[in-house]
């Protein structure tokens, strides 16, 4: 297949993060359509991915290193280093001439997409405002004291104290117990809490080890290059509860 030259805009990470794609995609041997049936990601998404024009989600990372056989890992580290610099003024002028629907999986496209546009622009605001507090409080707790100020995310209850040189979130005191995808219940929340803490983003802080709290676990581990599996077991605890 001869590609498309690669947007202006894209610096020396997001080049050699999309050669990789482009690379696996090659070595598939599928087409843009063969992709959409393997994945939850359409045709079109698949074709704004592979030319540089959106920074693809790390579901379909992971999903096209499936398909071609290969080890995700490292190509989730490039993706990381690509979407510290990928140039946002090029993803605005690429979702100005798209439909944004098709960024999700097409399972997930919105019935109503103006309102569930707006819905999730207004959340996605609030989540990076209340995150941004909640990790300032955490890293600067008063004078005098070892607690910070809880605020309410979601179901859920942040409240940062440390003791012994560790951070609890007010939820769980949890050292060792394994957390992981589905899981649910005060466990779950006081990972979304530390994740948040961490300048992660878990989504709602509602208890529910979901896709998007395991995607963020994982990004955790790859920084700290610990086993990445998503299951927050004794080694990520002590990785969430560290004292930076």
């Amino acid at each position: 297949m001869r590609w498309r030259a690669l947007p202006p805009s894209l610096d020396s990470n997001g080049r050699r993060f999309v050669g990789q794609l482009r690379l696996l995609k090659d070595r598939s041997g599928l087409s843009l359509v063969s992709l959409q049936t393997k994945t939850p990601f359409s045709g079109s998404s698949w074709e704004r991915y592979l030319n540089g024009k959106v920074l693809p989600p790390e579901a379909a990372v992971e999903a096209l290193a499936r398909i071609a056989g290969e080890d995700a890992g490292p190509l989730l580290e490039l993706r990381d280093a690509a979407e510290r610099t990928w140039n946002t003024a090029s993803d605005a002028g690429a979702m100005a001439g798209s439909d944004p629907a098709h960024d999700a999986p097409d399972s997930e496209v919105p019935r109503i997409r103006v309102v569930a546009l707006s819905a999730a622009a207004g959340g996605l605001l609030l989540s990076a405002v209340v995150s941004v507090l909640l990790v300032m409080d955490a890293q600067h707790p008063k004078a005098g004291g070892r607690q910070g100020t809880a605020a309410t995310v979601g179901k859920y209850t942040c409240t940062y104290t440390r003791r012994d040189d560790l951070v609890f979130a007010g939820n769980s005191a949890a050292m060792s117990h394994r957390v992981m995808l589905n899981s649910t219940g005060p466990d779950a929340a006081e990972v979304q809490c530390l994740l948040l803490r961490h300048k992660l983003s878990p989504g709602d802080i509602d208890g529910y080890f979901g896709p998007h709290t395991e995607a963020q676990v994982k990004r955790l581990q790859r920084q700290d290059h610990v086993p990445t599996d998503g299951v927050v077991g004794e080694q990520t605890w002590a990785l969430l509860r560290h004292v930076e």
